[in-house]
């Protein structure tokens, strides 16, 4: 059986939850001074469950721009390239 063909709007808000993801943590990080941030607490602010948090914080982490610092938990750094990636984007888009 073939999987289900690409929905462009799944595609869509996948992109915009990785996004919404790495911009709070961003706020974390630089306007709130807080370097670790519990990406479970994080995702239920955002109203995404346990498995979103995990794909998301995966890719974002492939992507180098955050290190999870736990083995077991997901708490979550934002890494240099990650306060990058979301400067230039916002900057960018404003």
């Amino acid at each position: 059986m073939a999987p289900p063909p690409l929905d462009p709007e799944r595609v869509r808000a996948r992109r915009e939850q990785r996004w919404a993801f790495l911009l709070r943590l961003y706020e974390a990080a630089e306007e709130a001074g807080a370097p670790y941030v519990d990406g479970w607490e994080l995702a239920a602010d955002l109203g995404l469950d346990r498995a979103a948090a995990e794909r998301i914080a995966r890719y974002l982490e492939d992507h180098g721009f955050v290190k999870n610092t736990s083995g077991n938990d997901l708490v979550l750094r934002i890494t240099a390239r990650g306060i990058d990636h979301v400067e230039r984007r916002f900057l960018r888009s404003g």
